[in-house]
């Protein structure tokens, strides 16, 4: 089993479910990667979460860059606290039924909503300052890593519609 086999995202641009990507469209991660042992209790942990949340909306913030060595740009996202909600639910729900979030310094009171505006690869175009952004839903993805060239590919599993 891998490791970091999954993430929850609440995507920002259109992808097809099951369409394979290696470059992330504009995204907000709720909770980075985790393992499944048993995706049949992951699916109805994130139900769960997703029918205790209606839908809502956030606005573009300011920009900064992030980042040890390199510097990233990214948009911060101006949450009244339903994101921030959102996000403890599927952190805790997750923890809490055998779904151990690998990376846990930024999760809790230290989670910080942003947009990644660029990669290695790509820059993203941000929001305008005050724009809102509707968040209907949150998104299962899970990575592997292709043998011989290391490359990540990501496919998004599953949309889990806010109550």
């Amino acid at each position: 089993m891998a490791r970091n086999e999954h993430l929850v995202v609440v995507m920002l641009d259109p992808v097809a479910r099951g369409e394979e990507f290696e470059i992330w469209d504009r995204h907000i991660t709720l909770v980075p990667w985790f393992p499944c042992k048993d995706k049949k209790n992951l699916g109805a942990v994130l139900a769960g979460v997703a029918s205790r949340h209606s839908r809502f909306t956030v606005k573009g913030g300011g920009l900064e860059e992030w980042g040890r060595k390199e510097k990233y740009p990214v948009q911060l996202v101006e949450d009244e606290g339903r994101l921030q909600a959102l996000h403890a639910d599927v952190f805790n729900s997750l923890e809490n039924n055998g779904f151990p979030i690998h990376q846990k310094d930024f999760m809790g009171p230290k989670y910080s909503p942003h947009i990644a505006l660029r990669n290695r690869l790509q820059k993203g175009k941000a929001f305008e300052p005050g724009q809102e952004i509707s968040i209907s839903n949150f998104t299962l993805v899970k990575q592997d890593r292709l043998k011989g060239s290391g490359r990540m590919i990501k496919t998004l599993v599953k949309d889990y519609e806010l109550g």
